[in-house]
């Protein structure tokens, strides 16, 4: 759990605006890789293409932000940037997504709530509590300030596999 201390850590001092459904989000994704199997490819495909043609190329971007379990987030601002296939993208998306790693998600928060408890996360502990109080365990959409702030475009991917995409 220490290295995905520092993986919290990383993304509240980068995305200094999250709030308690970003953080959980992030634990989510790093227990789950994208929280569903994919069985419609052609579907997959399509939704990519969407949010491709709605993604502003940014090569400034780091290609890959590391999540923890396993996986890493795919900035598909600089992936577009870079020229990186879509068809290639959703291939690893898709062996990620079916292949995935799962980790224990009840660890992370618990992680999560200890940083919140010693002030280190960019919202408070009693906002996170709030939230969790009503949380189902499924997984999360961006909270709107964090959309707004940060144009999220991202795949979540297996890291073993991203070499393939560099």
């Amino acid at each position: 759990m220490e290295d995905f201390e520092k993986i919290l850590i990383w993304h509240f001092e980068k995305y200094p605006l999250m709030e308690p459904v970003d953080a959980v989000k992030l634990c989510f994704q790093s227990a789950f890789g994208c929280g569903h199997l994919v069985k419609n490819e052609e579907f997959a495909l399509s939704m990519l293409e969407n949010e491709l043609d709605a993604t502003e190329e940014n090569s400034g971007a780091r290609l890959f932000e590391p999540i923890g379990g396993g996986y890493v987030r795919l900035d598909l601002h600089k992936a577009k940037a870079i020229g990186i296939p879509k068809e290639k993208i959703c291939e690893v998306f898709i062996k990620s997504a079916n292949s995935g790693e799962k980790t224990e998600f009840g660890p992370k928060i618990k992680l999560l709530k200890k940083l919140s408890e010693e002030r280190k996360t960019p919202f408070l502990e009693r906002e996170l509590d709030e939230y969790l109080s009503g949380y189902n365990g499924e997984m999360v959409s961006h909270g709107e300030r964090y959309k707004t702030e940060y144009h999220p475009a991202y795949r979540v991917i297996l890291e073993k596999l991203a070499e393939e995409l560099q």
